[in-house]
């Protein structure tokens, strides 16, 4: 008995959902993602600033304007958009957790931000939106110096 033409097409769509979910697990896993996800999963709606469409990179995935950045009093929310969101739960991390570091680079300048409980996952933001993060830390933790940087925040060191 033939296979009717809209199972064909059903079983295409279901193999590249498949694939699509496969691959996305894997870029976050590749990336550190999943371990950040092991300790700091979110548990509620993140309410706060959200900066929508951001790019960053994390371990050795990069996230092209796919990443929701968000800042509260209480710490840092990440989330992929939802159709790249499989593999990538979003996180929420609290400020006493985050580690951040300004880089000064040949071209580009950048944001390193590590984690107390996954500290060899690197999430390398572009400068602009890292001094966005570090003053929201900064006034979060109350301290802040009026650099709009994160040295002197609590939790923070040097280098």
């Amino acid at each position: 008995m033939p296979v009717p033409p809209w199972a064909v097409g059903v079983l295409a769509l279901a193999g590249f959902a498949l694939w699509w979910c496969f691959l996305l697990w894997l870029i976050g896993a590749a990336g550190g993602w999943g371990k950040l996800a092991r300790h700091y999963r979110a548990t509620a709606p993140f309410r706060g600033t959200v900066r929508r469409f951001r790019s960053a990179k994390i371990g050795l995935s990069n996230y092209g304007g796919v990443l929701s950045v968000g800042t509260n009093p209480d710490g840092l929310h990440l989330a992929v958009l939802f159709p790249f969101r499989p593999g990538h739960p979003p996180l929420f991390v609290p400020w006493a957790d985050v580690r951040a570091t300004p880089v000064k680079g040949w071209l580009v300048s950048s944001f390193d931000l590590r984690f107390e409980k996954a500290p060899r996952v690197l999430v390398r933001l572009p400068a602009a939106l890292g001094r966005q993060v570090a003053a929201d830390a900064n006034r979060a933790w109350a301290e802040p110096d009026g650099l709009g940087s994160p040295e002197g925040a609590p939790g923070n060191s040097p280098g």
